[in-house]
């Protein structure tokens, strides 16, 4: 029964650390863009790790 807990509470920690890594990775190719990328990709790649972020959170809470 530990054991589960224990797999539960470091599944939840990873999921929270994705969330937050998606989240600062749309930061940075929505405004700080380190590729160089043209602009609107750039932007285009970063709503979409957002969305992403923002979805992979909902799931998590919905856990």
């Amino acid at each position: 029964m530990r054991l589960l807990k224990n797999s539960n509470t470091i599944r939840m920690i990873f999921g929270i650390l994705m969330v937050l890594i998606y989240l600062a990775m749309s930061y940075v190719f929505a405004i700080i863009n380190p590729l160089a990328l043209s602009r609107p990709f750039a932007i285009i790649i970063g709503v979409l790790l957002f969305i992403y972020g923002i979805f992979r959170a909902f799931r998590l809470w919905k856990q």
